[in-house]
């Protein structure tokens, strides 16, 4: 970015001044940052900055915030995104509470509307996913409670998958078996995890069979490696009792933990 070429006159910084408010308004602190730019001349900058709001080209920051309020609104933007960008015109925190809740009350604002007014736009959401929603409102400054309200109000609800739910859906079962049985889980853990990550179990046991049978996993083998990775007295009762309760844990059945036992002991 070009630096601005230093004022030599007040003249420059008048210039400089009007330049930047035709091409947006400005806050006082704004416009000082971009004369301060300019010249380090400070009684030009205030001198500059006194013509500017004598002109009305230049307004006091409630007034602003007043209006910056009322156009953010008009374009459904929430109060979260309001203050944020308030703030970083270098307004105070006690002129932005102020500002809203005077636009509020004039307009009656209900951000809920807008948020149900932005999501009538969707028929339904099969080409879009619950984070890439979310986060969008999220953007425009609105609650995360409002956008949960409005999301779950909305008629086509059911359509709104998140990316996990989606690449469960998409997920080829066999494949998310063997991941999972590599890692040495067994059954019961591996049909938790595959629920947790949505992937259709409805042929699972099928699978597990099917795996079995052409000695692409050994469950029996697994809980067998399992075990050996700890240090357990197994001709101890409770050393046996806490061995059983941790490889169940693992998801192993009772004769994989039996055989793991017996083969163990030998």
């Amino acid at each position: 970015m070009k630096k601005p070429y230093p004022a030599k006159t007040i003249q420059n910084v008048i210039n400089s001044a009007i330049y930047h408010l035709n091409l947006r308004d400005h806050t006082e602190y704004e416009l000082r940052k971009k004369l301060e730019a300019k010249t380090e001349q400070q009684d030009w900058i205030e001198t500059v900055l006194q013509q500017m709001k004598d002109f009305g080209y230049l307004k006091d920051d409630l007034p602003f915030a007043l209006h910056f309020c009322e156009m953010a609104f008009s374009n459904e933007y929430g109060q979260q995104y309001i203050k944020q960008k308030l703030k970083t015109k270098g307004i105070a925190e006690t002129i932005i509470e102020e500002a809203l809740a005077e636009v509020i009350d004039k307009k009656q604002i209900l951000e809920l509307e807008m948020i149900r007014s932005r999501l009538n736009n969707y028929d339904d959401f099969s080409q879009t996913t619950k984070e890439k929603v979310t986060n969008d409102l999220t953007k425009r400054g609105f609650s995360f409670q409002d956008i949960s309200t409005a999301i779950n109000e909305h008629i086509a609800v059911d359509t709104l998958l998140s990316k996990a739910k989606i690449k469960g859906m998409n997920a080829d079962l066999e494949t998310e078996v063997l991941k999972l049985a590599r890692k040495l889980k067994g059954k019961t853990v591996i049909k938790q995890e595959l629920k947790m990550k949505h992937v259709d179990i409805t042929n699972l046991e099928q699978v597990f069979y099917d795996l079995e049978e052409a000695g692409e996993v050994d469950f029996y083998e697994n809980c067998q490696l399992v075990l050996a990775k700890k240090r357990f007295d197994l001709s101890n009762f409770k050393d046996k009792s806490k061995a059983y309760a941790y490889l169940s844990s693992k998801g192993y059945g009772s004769d994989e933990i039996k055989e793991a036992m017996a083969a163990a002991s030998n």
